[in-house]
């Protein structure tokens, strides 16, 4: 691992400005073209362009120049050196320059000065602390108004509360931190819980206790929260002894850091219950022992590495493949510090064979190449052999049994398309009780849905589509809108018309859903017509693929409506013609580079520095193809 060189002010500039460039150096290891042996007899990826299959040769070309804007350095904060060593390691593997900056000690004044001062350096990207988006607000929008991509992590709560439109905010999902620690409780056997929160009213806390309760309650079980004191240790003993008495049946405990935790450690010692499954947030000397023991089962985790490093990975996919997050809040935690991962120190260069089981090819299938050259991308930036595996026509018994073969060849991490969860229930749980890390991409529904603890699915989140679109149909001045939905009942066409009735409700606006009849494309045009009649007020069309979209074009061209703000799902060939004469805003985009992208990442950040996505459902869109980004 590099150590993160903290410069400042002027310094700093003037030394990114003068640095001489180093391409970065090609990988050792070679992506293998061929399945790994024993696997014979499956038909191995036969990328066509623009899949790449072997490594390119260094070429001279000036790398990315990033700066990293904080509140706190490792220099002062030995919090931060986990955060920077993710930066310097994602540094390394993408090939990028990076420069690091931060007060002295904690100054929010001097911290947006630094903002102002990466700017003039004129980087090609920035990514920053958003700790005050009041105080942020003015430089961050001088930054994207000189076109310059921005992100933030481990402070600020995303684009749209912070209402700064960068791209994302890495950080914690307070949430889902309590909920999967609910999940967890239960799975180890408890059966009613508690959140001892010692700072109620505070918004994280609360959500951390929000999520216990609907794990508890999705489980058919009661939970409920506990106030405490947290700046009386001994109060909170007693609180807690005093609540267990009067409900001796409780047995699962969640504590949310050291100000509950203790106290709690200390009331197990004395009252010695009958069982206390126990997990906590944040990881102490203290906390470490107790896992160490057996006493708590785990510490929850925001993973400040994976802010470090996803910071990095972001900026470069957003500059140089067009490909954005696909929400204002990416989460990077919570992670899970379990007893086997206590004393185990990350191994960066350790060598990694990795396979992908698919139920469609590139060769084939020309969807898929776009999602394989997001696999060949990953492995060659960050130093891995992938094999993809797949059948030579549609036929899941066959991607079953490759899964199988999979196995056998006992690969550092597998990745799959969990088309069936039935069928591939059973291999998935043998690689699993093998010891390999599953995760799934492209299709799944996530381990929870799927019944299968893989972990974690990379794909579009459907509400996310419409929820961001109607959100841009608004931006552009929509003022009443309408989902056009050409298969309703279909869950996940529903969940996007969802999403963009509450973008409207939450903005004060009114929209509805309309049906048609995806099938007769001249009835579609039709319906869509007389419901324009009848609310000539409706100026926003959300559209949910061809079906939908192109009787939607015939409709504008015969009726001329006098406002038509548009957003569909799907690129093809007439929607990219729209988009570029101007009737329509942006295509919905399930991102497939970053589906293959993500599944090398994320399994080499579980082998190499023990991280595991934050969430069951990692979301790799909506993405949104807008005019700027395609060819002429």
């Amino acid at each position: 691992m590099k150590k993160v060189n903290a410069f400042f002010a002027v310094l700093v500039i003037a030394m990114l400005l003068l640095t001489a460039c180093q391409p970065k150096a090609a990988p050792t290891t070679e992506v293998p073209a061929a399945p790994v042996e024993p696997i014979a007899t499956t038909a191995p990826v036969e990328p066509a362009a623009p899949v790449e299959t072997t490594v390119p040769e260094p070429t001279g070309e000036e790398p990315l120049k990033l700066i990293m804007v904080q509140h706190a350095l490792c220099a002062w904060d030995a919090f931060w050196c986990t955060v920077e060593d993710g930066i310097m390691t994602a540094a390394e593997d993408m090939g990028v320059d990076v420069t690091v900056l931060g007060p002295d000690k904690f100054d929010l004044e001097k911290t947006a000065s630094l903002i102002e001062q990466a700017i003039a350096a004129q980087p090609d990207g920035i990514g920053l602390t958003v700790t005050d988006p009041v105080l942020f607000k003015e430089p961050i929008t001088k930054a994207l108004d000189a076109g310059i991509p921005v992100l933030a992590y481990n402070a600020g709560k995303g684009p749209v509360v912070d209402d700064i439109p960068y791209m994302t905010y890495l950080g914690m999902d307070e949430y889902q931190g309590g909920l999967q620690s609910g999940q967890r409780l239960i799975a180890a056997g408890a059966t009613q819980g508690v959140c001892i929160n010692h700072q109620v009213g505070h918004a994280g806390l609360d959500a951390r206790c929000r999520g216990l309760l609907d794990a508890f309650e999705a489980a058919g079980l009661t939970a409920e929260v506990l106030g405490v004191k947290g700046e009386d240790a001994a109060q909170s003993q007693t609180t807690i002894s005093d609540f267990y008495t009067a409900n001796p049946d409780v047995d699962a405990f969640l504590t949310l850091g050291p100000s509950s935790a203790n106290p709690f450690y200390a009331f197990l010692e004395a009252s010695q219950p009958a069982a206390a499954y126990h997990i906590t947030f944040d990881l102490t000397p203290e906390v470490e022992v107790k896992i160490k023991d057996g006493t708590t089962i785990a510490a929850v985790d925001q993973q400040p590495f994976l802010q470090g490093y996803g910071a990095v990975v972001y900026l470069v996919l957003r500059i140089e493949k067009g490909i954005s997050p696909a929400l204002p809040v990416s989460a990077t935690g919570p992670g899970f510090i379990t007893a086997d991962l206590l004393g185990t120190a990350a191994d960066p260069e350790k060598p990694l064979n990795l396979i992908m089981v698919q139920h469609a090819l590139c060769a084939w299938d020309a969807f898929w190449c776009t999602v394989e050259d997001g696999i060949m991308t990953a492995a060659e930036d960050m130093g891995v052999d992938v094999t993809v595996l797949g059948p030579d026509k549609f036929d899941l018994e066959k991607t079953a049994s490759l899964i199988e073969q999979a196995i056998a060849a006992q690969p550092d991490g597998i990745g799959l398309t969990v088309t069936d969860p039935v069928l591939f229930k059973e291999p998935i749980t043998k690689a699993l009780d093998a010891g390999i890390p599953v995760l799934a991409y492209n299709a799944g529904s996530g381990p929870v849905v799927d019944g299968i603890p893989y972990m974690t699915y990379l794909g579009m989140d459907e509400y996310q589509g419409g929820y961001l679109s109607g959100l841009r149909l608004i931006s552009a001045g929509g003022t009443q809108g309408v989902c056009i939905n050409h298969q309703v009942g279909h869950a996940g066409l529903d969940a996007r018309c969802r999403g963009l009735l509450d973008a409207f409700e939450e903005s004060g606006l009114t929209a509805e859903v309309l049906g048609v009849k995806g099938e007769d494309a001249a009835q579609s045009q039709t319906t869509i017509s007389d419901f324009y009649t009848a609310n000539p007020d409706v100026d926003a069309f959300l559209t949910l693929g061809p079906s939908s979209a192109n009787p939607f074009y015939a409709f504008v061209e015969a009726s001329q409506p006098a406002a038509a703000y548009h957003i569909t799902f799907d690129l093809t060939p007439e929607v990219e013609v729209k988009i570029k004469d101007g009737t329509t805003i942006a295509a919905v985009d399930q991102q497939p580079f970053l589906q293959g992208y993500g599944a090398v990442m994320y399994l080499m950040l579980r082998q190499r520095y023990g991280i595991t996505p934050a969430t069951a459902v990692t979301a790799t869109g909506p993405g949104f193809i807008t005019v700027d980004m395609l060819g002429d």
